[in-house]
This record gives C-alpha cells, structure tokens and sequence, in this order.
C-alpha cells in the first residue's frame, strides 16, 4: 500500500518542523434521530491536529478526503468506509435503544404526574401602571394555576370590559402549572370603579380584585422622634415619682421627731422671736435685756 509511506512522510515532516508539538488524530460519529437537509442521518470525521482530512456521511456512504496532501488511494478509502459504515450501524442501533428508554421514561413519568397532579388556584393580585396623562394601566395577574383555563375580566361598577382590555395567551411558568395577565386602561383617578373578575376549577368561588393604593410609608425621622419623646416623658415622670418619694420620707422624719418631743414631756423655753435656749448664744436664762417666755409641754404617756 503506497499511501502509507505518504502518511508517514507527512507524519514525519511536521515532526521535523515542530519537535516540539504533540501531534493528535481524532475521530467523530454524530448520530442524529431525524434527518434534516443538510444533516445527514450520521456523519463521521477524522481529524489530524485538528484538522479535517476524511469524511464520511450515510446518503454517500463512502469516505472522502478532506486535504490535498491525502491522495485518494482506493483500498485506503475502501478499509475506512467499510470502518465507518460498520461505526454507523452501532451508533444507529445506540441512539434507538436510547430512545426507547427516554420515550418510556418520559411517558410513564408525564402520566403519573398527570395522575397524581391536583388542581391548583392561582395567585392572584393587581398592579397599577401609568402610561400616559390620559390614563393608567391595570393589570390584573394570576399566577401558578392548574388546570391552564381560567377567565380574566375587567369591569367597571357592573359594566364588562373586555373590548377594551388586552388579554395575553396562557403561558407554563416552567414547574407545571400556568400564568396569565389582563390589562385595562383607565382614567386616572379613577382606577377604585374597576374590578377584575376571576374564574378557575381550583377557587371555591369567583375572586373579586381591586388595586389597592400603597400604604404611605412611615418617615423614619418621625420614628425616631417618637421614640425620643417617649423616652423623655418616661424619664420626667420617673423623676417626678422619686422626688415625691423623698418629699414624703422627709415629712414623716419630721412628724415622728415633734411627736417623740411632745410625748417626752421636755420643756422647752422660748423667746418671742421663736428660739430655743440653743439660739441665745450662751447667754443664760434670765440674762439682762433678754425676754424670754417659758412654756410647758406635755403630753400622753
């Protein structure tokens, strides 16, 4: 066979040229379940540092080179397609067993879901958009529902919409059930006169919806004003409370002191100004110039 001293020359020339580089041949089956044009049933390639030099496909049946330098011997391409054709039987008689069991896993797995799936109702609310100075967007949302029919209307204090809303298709939310939306522009201002009707095998009965305007939100400032202030009152009336307390215990020191005086039966000497003998700085009874009054007290035993 004289194409492999070619093969091997060309093998060695690029080892000449790039010592230093690892040289690689590959092969490559793609099996396909259904043709297509242009994409044959199953294809093989070989590849020689990374570059196609042999191809085979199933409607040719026969391998054909991909370069000038590979000359097209006959026995050469005879041994390669009889190889591809025998890869391609196997990889025909792979793809199909690995169809059937995918197939037959997937429908047992799609009915016993089918089976034990429960209806679900959906999840429900509305959003306010605005789109113009002539009028806003309601958009009435129901989410994660099972089975995929449901109805979405719009009406306004009794009268339908559905002329005038914009209603999209049902669409899979990706785990199994369902989501849809329905539209309605209204006037601003007046977005409370209109009501969206829903109707689905998973609600006991009918939901009415309405938007609901957003709560104003608490400023953090006033929050934190409050919180001062409460603080402060709590701590006045705390001080109020303990000075009340010592206000008390002085006054009833003061009452058990007078009542000890009286029930000791102590007479006390006073001048008219209200001082005791302690006050007269050390002059004596009776010192010249000095008006004194003595009284006596007395009291129960």
């Amino acid at each position: 066979m004289w194409w492999a001293p070619v093969l091997l020359h060309s093998f060695l020339s690029s080892l000449q040229e790039t010592r230093a580089r690892t040289h690689s041949l590959q092969y490559f089956y793609l099996a396909v379940s259904e043709a297509a044009p242009g994409v044959p049933a199953f294809t093989a390639f070989g590849v020689i540092d990374d570059q196609p030099f042999i191809r085979y496909d199933n409607e040719e049946m026969k391998a054909k080179s991909c370069v000038q330098w590979l000359r097209e011997e006959p026995s050469y391409f005879n041994d390669e397609t009889k190889i591809f054709t025998s890869r391609m039987k196997i990889f025909r008689l792979n793809l199909r067993n690995v169809q059937r069991y995918y197939n037959q896993t997937m429908e047992n797995g799609l009915n016993k879901a089918l089976e034990h799936k429960q209806t679900d109702p959906p999840k429900t609310h509305v959003t306010r958009h605005p789109s113009s100075d002539l009028g806003v967007t309601l958009r009435c949302w129901a989410l994660g529902f099972y089975p995929k029919e449901i109805s979405l209307t719009w009406q306004r204090e009794g009268q339908d919409q559905s002329q005038d809303m914009e209603l999209v298709e049902t669409r899979p939310s990706g785990d199994g059930t369902f989501q849809k939306w329905a539209a309605l522009v209204v006037p601003p201002g007046e977005e409370q006169s209109y009501t969206c009707h829903v109707q689905h095998e998973g609600l006991q009965e009918p939901l009415t919806l309405r938007w609901d305007p957003p709560q104003p939100p608490v400023p953090i400032v006033g929050i934190f004003v409050g919180l001062v202030l409460v603080l402060v009152a709590g701590a006045m009336v705390a001080g109020v409370v303990i000075w009340r307390k010592k206000r008390s215990g002085k006054e009833g020191s003061r009452d058990l002191s007078r009542d000890s005086a009286q029930s000791s039966g102590v007479s006390l000497i006073k001048d008219p100004r209200g001082e005791t003998l302690e006050g007269l700085d050390g002059r004596g009874v009776g010192a010249e110039g000095v008006p004194w009054v003595m009284g006596t007290f007395e009291g129960d035993v």
